[in-house]
């Protein structure tokens, strides 16, 4: 009979919470309200924030249209070919375009504007902070403390600060919703709550910043963990203060071990296999790229001082918030800031007197503070990076916690945990006055409790009274006693101005808080009423800090807007197809290659890439040529850069040298007056102050050679390549144990035959080009090799033929092809096993979940059937 009324307790608690659902609905709406309010300037198009677009405007924005106009093409975007000479974009795990409602976005509206990122961005702001609401709800936390929360979170300075990092921001939206799932996952001991928290986790994961996913598997690590017990929801529990609430109770964690780690595994092997088509190409990435060799001290970079970090606990614009008016460390550096009102309602839940006391109740309440006390003070430890041993040692306890810079960012765990603990603060607060709910009912009150609570608020409104005041007496005065003694000095005065103002709004906050709090604790504020008057308070406070931060009326993408150059090149490319179709109906021999000017002549005519790495940043956006559909030898820097091609590029010796001309660059564009070597010809003085020059020496996308040097390992292809006497026009470098035919005694193919032949077999003309694919119908006199100015990367398969053929690795960067005599079909194509595998693996992932639908549902039908048969 006991089970009975707790699977009828469950019942009851359950429907509840589903019939109430459109109250939460109504906080969704609420938050999305407030969020709106907050950034009305931004979203009404009246002002950009941030003031120069971040990586939103000079990196996501290309990458994400490149994505999009690749995939209304029906393709699926694996590989970028228009920046860095080619790029894995399925292993870049920046490129976020399998994230849901960025391919939502680029399926129906590929040609979307950078108001649109703006959008996502903030949007994920309000995700954000709706999945924290949601968090607090399955803690058991009321609504109106959960919105609190919620607010808090959304609009904190982690998040803040990186508007322009979407997919950051984006991955950290769903910290609040796995956490929820998970806890869910734990409570109910629910198979499908855990695969649900996986597959939240697995979408989390596709927006494409991975060091903020490692931060969501340290949370759930954390809370599992630092959580000494959990809630079970049976129907014999305690309420907010001990009392009977009927909700559940607390069960230690290793009280049944072996059957309740089969939740976190869950959790972990479906969100590992769902994202297993990013993960695994990633994963392949990871070695060709610099993050492999950082040092420590590249590691620690953009640690969060102490200094900055003590004082961003209570204002985070002491030292100027945005690039235009800091003045201390990192312009753009985290800070654990939160809201004062949020800080102090997060210390309130320490002024229960009981808290941490022995008895059954208070481990109770302990059991659930202490993960968000944990994984606060383990994000703000591991923010300090190098201030810190504990980052260090992470380093070596964590695998590729290495591979990951910036430790300030770990400071959103500590956000979270006194976002948590506030709306604990704020439901401690109003326990007296709370209207009941399903999630959160009141505890019986009498008497003594009524007084015993009520004098633990008269000591917190006392803290918040003395703390008020000493910043009002000590601090406030302090500081415009600065302004006094600086305002001879303008930049001096104007940084004490900002931490004068900043102080000033701290103690405000501080003053209001208590305010509220004394009001509520003498009877004039009712609950509801207080809890929505602390959550405004908030959002003027975290307004005024940060709502006009970082703002500027100036479009950011003005970088992009160069019309009349983007027109000029892209008709040199459309003229290019004339000219290839041209050609292939033709059959005229012509000169040698021996004549460099029948030569230049020939390849001016072949597909091309543009050369913008010429100190023009302010001018043009490096990564115009992913948005406009043009090919760049290079981009903005990418710390996932193919580091053979960054070698490659480094080691031409100049734009003067023939490895230059190797790597397509067939126009440059540079600032008027800038000294070129003499074979650059004017082809466009654009408007303004930039210029484009052709380079007619530039080789052609793929040409044919019939001498290769064989050597062992990357560093002699450097050294071969590098040396005097090297001819790229003649002879390819190939590795050993790479293919090839068969090499002679010097290291070299043989026979060795020039090829002297029509144009269309010295220069081959691509019949198809497409982002993942080439095509190339040739005719060679002799057995050759087939060399593209495309950079190497595993997984790039070809056929000569039709029969499979492997691509070699050719001038320590490039793509080869050996093809036969005679009449040749030579198609390339990139399918790496990484992707394979890692759709094979989703797939897997997906037949989890609904084998472990069916067992829920399985479950769930022979439970309907126990009172029957009983």
């Amino acid at each position: 009979m006991a089970g009975d009324t707790g699977m009828s307790s469950q019942r009851t608690t359950y429907n509840a919470l589903r019939s109430d659902l459109w109250l939460d609905c109504i906080a969704a709406l609420f938050l999305a309200l407030l969020t709106i309010a907050f950034f009305w300037r931004t979203l009404s198009g009246d002002v950009f924030q941030p003031a120069d677009g971040g990586d939103l405007v000079s990196f996501l924005y290309p990458t994400y249209r490149f994505a999009a106009a690749t995939l209304a093409n029906g393709e699926l975007p694996l590989w970028n070919p228009t920046l860095y000479g080619g790029a894995p974009f399925i292993a870049d795990i920046q490129a976020g375009f399998l994230y849901p409602p960025n391919l939502l976005l680029f399926l129906f509206n590929p040609d979307f504007g950078y108001g649109w990122m703006q959008w996502l961005s903030i949007g994920h702001l309000w995700w954000a902070g709706l999945g924290v609401y949601a968090l607090c709800r399955v803690l058991g936390i009321s609504r109106p403390a959960a919105l609190f929360a919620g607010t808090a979170f959304a609009f904190s300075d982690p998040l803040l600060i990186h508007l322009g990092n979407l997919n950051l921001i984006a991955v950290l939206s769903w910290l609040g919703w796995v956490l929820a799932a998970f806890h869910l996952a734990l409570t109910r001991r629910s198979l499908a709550w855990a695969g649900a928290a996986g597959l939240l986790f697995a979408i989390a994961n596709y927006a494409g910043h991975a060091q903020s996913s490692y931060y969501i598997g340290l949370a759930v690590a954390g809370y599992l963990v630092l959580g000494s017990g959990y809630w079970v929801l049976d129907g014999d529990s305690s309420g907010v203060d001990g009392e009977k609430s009927g909700r559940g109770r607390w069960v230690s964690l290793t009280k049944y071990p072996i059957p309740n780690i089969q939740y976190p595994l869950i959790t972990g092997l479906t969100a590992i296999l769902l994202t297993a088509p990013l993960l695994l190409p990633s994963l392949e990435l990871l070695p060709y790229t610099a993050r492999t060799g950082l040092a420590y001290q590249e590691n620690v970079g953009y640690s969060l001082a102490p200094v900055p970090a003590l004082v961003g606990l209570i204002t985070p614009g002491f030292f100027g918030r945005g690039p235009s008016l800091h003045w201390s460390f990192w312009d753009r550096v985290e800070l654990p800031y939160a809201g004062v009102v949020a800080l102090l309602l997060a210390l309130a839940v320490f002024f229960r007197s009981s808290t941490f006391a022995k008895s059954r109740t208070s481990k109770e309440r302990t059991s659930r503070l202490l993960p968000w006390i944990g994984l606060a003070l383990f994000g703000l430890l591991v923010a300090l990076g190098v201030y810190t041993p504990v980052h260090g040692w992470l380093t070596q306890l964590l695998p590729g916690f290495a591979s990951f810079r910036a430790p300030a960012r770990a400071i959103v765990l500590w956000v979270l945990g006194v976002a948590v603990l506030a709306g604990y603060g704020v439901d401690w607060l109003t326990a007296n006055g709370r209207p009941q709910t399903a999630y959160h009912r009141p505890p019986t009150t009498n008497g003594a409790r009524s007084t015993q609570h009520a004098a633990r608020n008269s000591q917190f409104a006392a803290f918040l009274k003395w703390g008020g005041l000493a910043l009002l007496v000590v601090f406030v005065p302090a500081m415009y006693a600065s302004l006094l003694a600086l305002q001879a000095d303008s930049v001096w005065f104007l940084r004490a101005s900002l931490a004068g103002l900043a102080v000033a709004l701290a103690t405000a906050a501080w003053l209001g808080t208590w305010v509220l709090v004394s009001l509520h604790s003498r009877g004039h504020l009712r609950g509801n009423v207080f809890a929505g008057l602390l959550t405004a308070l908030l959002l003027i406070e975290v307004g005024a800090a940060g709502a006009y931060t970082d703002i500027s009326e100036r479009d950011p993408t003005h970088g992009f807007n160069h019309p009349e150059i983007v027109e000029f090149l892209q008709k040199e490319w459309n003229a290019d197809d004339a000219d290839r179709a041209d050609q292939r109906g033709s059959e005229k021999s012509a000169p040698s290659v021996a004549s460099a000017q029948s030569a230049s002549s020939v390849k001016s005519a072949f597909p091309f890439r543009i050369d913008a790495r010429t100190d023009i940043d302010d001018l043009w956006q490096p990564d115009t040529a992913a948005l406009v559909g043009l090919r760049d030898v290079w981009g903005i820097v990418n710390p996932l850069l193919l580091t053979h091609w960054d070698r490659l590029w480094e080691s031409t010796g100049g734009r003067h040298t023939r490895l230059y001309d190797m790597l397509n660059a067939g126009y440059v564009l540079v600032r008027d007056g800038t000294p070129l070597p003499n074979k650059f010809v004017l082809a466009f003085d654009a408007p303004g102050e930039l210029a484009v020059y052709r380079n007619p020496d530039a080789f052609p996308r793929a040409w044919l050679v019939a001498d290769a040097l064989i050597v062992p390992d990357a560093d002699a292809a450097l050294a071969a390549l590098t040396a005097p006497d090297f001819d790229p026009s003649q002879t390819v470098i190939l590795f050993a144990g790479d293919g090839g035919r068969q090499t002679a005694d010097d290291g070299r193919t043989a026979p060795n035959q020039p090829i002297n032949q029509s144009p269309n077999t010295q220069y081959p003309i691509p019949n198809t080009d497409s982002p993942n694919s080439l095509e190339y119908h040739i005719s060679s006199p002799t057995p050759a090799y087939l060399v593209l100015s495309e950079v190497w990367y595993p997984g790039w398969r070809a056929t000569v033929n039709g029969v499979e053929t492997p691509v070699l690795r050719a001038n320590y960067a490039l793509r080869a092809v050996e093809v036969p005599a005679g009449e040749v079909t030579v198609e390339l194509w990139f399918a790496p096993d990484s992707w394979r595998w890692g759709l094979r693996l989703a797939w897997v992932g997906v037949v989890l979940l609904l084998v472990i639908w069916l067992l829920t549902e399985l479950q769930a039908f022979l439970r309907r059937l126990e009172p029957a048969e009983s």
